[in-house]
């Protein structure tokens, strides 16, 4: 990496933005990439500098390069639920519904989390709701791992499939009964969610409560 490139690699990281505009003045490759493909815009856009994100795609970042495990910016920012950055990456071309070498996209990585503007966000902007990563898995199903309900209703509201079923043909019922919160549980049942499904070992939701939440999921899953 020439000093140019280094200078504007490590300014992005610290969201030094004059640093940033000198390096790129000074011939920096502004979508350079380091040993593991990783450029400044990515970097910049995990830490929410917006500005400096504003300002490299003014000088021609590329804001649909993907690392050497397939994320992009746009990845990177709604994992840590940086929506303006969200919002100017958007603006400018990149690519909603890209996926990384495991299947995951954006909608998934903020689902989550539970960042519920950045999940509202990108579904208005295209996202797609019913996306599976490499297991299966879903948006619905990562906010359900995640307990959010919030992001659950945006999910279902925005015609998100609550009976997808994951590689192993589990559902979101089923992981809700896993993790024994009775009001998910409720919620998923009111949204029609079909308790009587069974994944690849014929197993249905009942069969995934555990013994300390059977007394209080029985009745709702048999």
């Amino acid at each position: 990496m020439d000093k140019n490139d280094l200078a504007l690699w490590e300014a992005s990281a610290t969201g030094d933005i004059e640093a940033v505009v000198t390096a790129l003045k000074n011939g920096a490759n502004v979508n350079h990439g380091d040993k593991d493909g990783r450029t400044a815009l990515i970097r910049a856009a995990k830490r929410g500098y917006s500005e400096i994100v504003k300002y490299m795609i003014d000088n021609g970042a590329d804001v649909n390069i993907q690392d050497n495990a397939k994320k992009t910016a746009l990845m990177a920012a709604a994992k840590k639920g940086e929506l303006e950055v969200c919002r100017l990456l958007v603006a400018a071309g990149a690519k909603i519904n890209t996926k990384d070498h495991k299947g995951r996209c954006a909608l998934m990585r903020a689902a989550l989390l539970g960042h519920d503007d950045v999940v509202d966000f990108l579904i208005k902007a295209g996202a797609e709701v019913n996306c599976q990563d490499e297991m299966g898995r879903t948006p619905l199903m990562e906010a359900c791992l995640a307990a959010n309900l919030n992001i659950m209703n945006t999910l279902i509201a925005a015609q998100a499939d609550i009976n997808a079923r994951d590689s192993k043909g589990c559902t979101t019922l089923m992981k809700a009964a896993y993790s024994g919160f009775r009001e998910m549980v409720e919620y998923l049942l009111a949204h029609g969610a079909d308790k009587t499904i069974k994944d690849d070992h014929g197993n249905q939701a009942i069969q995934y409560v555990r013994k300390e939440f059977l007394a209080d999921l029985q009745a709702l899953l048999s």
